[in-house]
């Protein structure tokens, strides 16, 4: 393997936001419930930025692209307890840049979870009512516009920094993996991560394909089907690996879509509707080894994973990695009815 391979993407602008590498522990307690004595969990809910979480690898990227272009204001939107928006309000402050944030929700009576840490984090929020993506995003657009009006320097994050560039900050966590699996001597063979608007799972098979699949990764869907997720992913992948072929000379060892398997069996109702296999999961986690999740994206993700491992689908002598992609502000958000397990009968 090269050093390039190995290597953390030197070549791009990037902001030295996290703490790396993120903590890989193995899960004994839990790991024995399900009669696996080698199931790990990497701590990308502990990056170090705000509250941690899986966009401080992708803001890294799309900050030191927004720096190196000269911006002085980065906009970007989300929902109310939006983690993208709360990390880059964070980001922004550790890299001294002005932030403002758009949501598609009315102004809260209420601040509670990410919008608390978005208002200690000193941001300016905007507030444009209950539209969908695509009109939050023009609302974005003409924010942006303004600001450029007024002589600022706007950079933009879009889809919730599912891009081809903030994909890369998971095509480095995947290099950062098996750096860890190796130096430590591990069996992992699988690698369990969350599917939503797709960016951080791309990242991830991509970064395994360049590696030349050294594990399987499993992509659990918590928004979308399986056919639209493959499609949004198969966009993404395609955008980072034109990047990485011109900047860094790297290409794909084995083709992506063989390194990954997309599960849409663990979605529920739906999009942040908690299932009973997610609330038992988020209490099980807790009462085992003391790690936190919540129910719109982790409890669903380690739920599936553990599910599948009890059904063989992952092997009991082949390693396994889940990896935490943290959002617990969003946690103290969730009805308490929705977080605890529901008792049988």
């Amino acid at each position: 393997m090269t050093r390039n391979r190995r290597g953390y993407l030197d070549k791009f602008p990037k902001v030295n936001l996290g703490i790396w590498p993120t903590p890989l522990q193995k899960m004994d307690r839990i790991g024995r419930q399900v009669n696996h004595d080698s199931l790990f969990i990497k701590r990308d809910d502990l990056t170090g930025l705000g509250q941690g979480g899986n966009k401080t690898r992708s803001l890294e990227f799309l900050l030191g692209d927004a720096l190196q272009k000269g911006a002085d204001v980065i906009v970007t939107a989300g929902g109310l307890q939006s983690n993208l928006c709360s990390l880059t309000a964070a980001a922004c402050c550790k890299t001294g840049t002005e932030c403002l944030l758009v949501h598609n929700d009315d102004k809260p009576d209420n601040i509670e979870g990410n919008t608390v840490l978005n208002r200690i984090f000193g941001v300016k929020s905007v507030f444009v009512g209950k539209v969908d993506e695509e009109q939050r995003t023009r609302e974005m657009e003409a924010i942006a516009r303004e600001l450029e009006g007024q002589g600022k320097k706007p950079y933009i994050i879009y889809n919730g920094s599912s891009t081809p560039l903030g994909a890369l900050g998971y095509v480095s966590a995947a290099f950062e993996l098996l750096g860890q699996i190796q130096s430590q001597g591990l069996n992992v063979k699988h690698v369990a991560i969350v599917g939503a608007m797709g960016g951080t799972a791309a990242g991830l098979v991509l970064g395994t394909a360049l590696l030349g699949h050294p594990y399987h990764v499993h992509v659990i869907s918590v928004e979308y089907p399986t056919p639209v997720l493959y499609m949004l992913m198969e966009s993404l992948i395609d955008g980072a690996s034109k990047i990485l072929k011109e900047v860094e000379g790297l290409e794909p060892i084995t083709p992506p879509e063989d390194v990954m398997t997309i599960y849409d069996d663990y979605l529920g109702e739906g999009y942040a509707i908690p299932t009973p296999l997610s609330r038992r999961t988020l209490n099980e986690l807790a009462r085992t080894e003391g790690i936190l999740l919540e129910h719109v994206y982790t409890s669903k993700c380690l739920g599936g994973f553990l599910d599948m491992i009890q059904k063989g689908i992952v092997p009991p002598d082949e390693g396994a990695c889940y990896i935490h992609t943290g959002g617990l502000a969003s946690m103290f958000t969730q009805r308490a009815v929705d977080l605890l397990e529901v008792p049988e009968g």
